[in-house]
């Protein structure tokens, strides 16, 4: 009978340390739960702060950022089927698959139309410029003594002289050959026929004196045709 009783004894003080155990966990999964706080989705109608969201994007964002900040500033509205009609627009998440397509088309020929617009305007900026650097050089054979010129002096000279900042992923790449410039418009006419990047032209190192043809590739497959004059010092 006592051996009974401490068996039983035993097995309730076991169970009572599992259901606080149990009481434990459930607790620190709602100390969680409610740190993390609930989610919800809401439609931009402005550009949030830092870069984290853009206007007529649908992103998610904590319940209480929502209902305590972006929606009393009117940055928001909660992404409803009465807000998506009342912004004329439908719900990402319900799109079908040709729906996509079509918007990420006309997202496509829309970047195209800036890359076009871009382009047209740095080609007419450049047009009746030259870029000019300085070298040291022999008098008798105009080969550059010390040093050379290639992509990056032609980066530094255009942000220099011209007032031009390339992007990291737009290319200047240097034709090796001195070209003889007759007239401007001679520019359009050569870069056609040099359109695209040429592989070998990322590495030239131009080490004579003379006029050479520059070339800027821009978004979108557009090259720029770029008059570099390199002179002596």
């Amino acid at each position: 009978m006592a051996s009974n009783i401490m068996k039983s004894s035993t097995l309730l003080n076991t169970s009572h340390k599992l259901f606080l155990s149990s009481q434990r966990n459930s607790n620190n999964l709602t100390n969680q739960y409610r740190s993390m706080g609930h989610t919800v989705r809401i439609i931009l109608t402005e550009n949030m702060p830092n870069g984290k969201g853009y206007k007529g994007e649908v992103v998610t964002v904590r319940a209480g950022y929502a209902r305590n900040c972006l929606i009393p500033q009117k940055m928001a509205l909660y992404a409803i089927p009465d807000n998506f009609a009342r912004l004329g627009m439908k719900d990402p998440d319900l799109l079908s698959k040709d729906e996509i397509k079509a918007g990420q088309k006309a997202q496509e020929e829309e970047d195209e139309g800036e890359d076009k617009r871009a382009a047209d305007l740095l080609r007419t900026y450049l047009k009746n410029k030259k870029l000019k650097i300085w070298r040291n050089a022999d008098k008798a054979s105009g080969r550059i003594h010390p040093g050379l010129v290639n992509a990056q002096n032609v980066r530094d000279k255009l942000s220099k002289q011209l007032k031009i900042d390339l992007e990291d992923h737009e290319v200047v790449t240097l034709g090796e050959n001195k070209v003889v410039f007759t007239e401007v418009d001679d520019m359009d006419d050569l870069v056609v026929e040099a359109e695209g990047i040429v592989e070998e032209e990322r590495n030239v190192e131009i080490k004579e004196l003379g006029e050479y043809l520059a070339k800027i590739h821009l978004a979108g497959g557009f090259t720029i045709p770029l008059w570099l004059s390199i002179r002596a010092r």
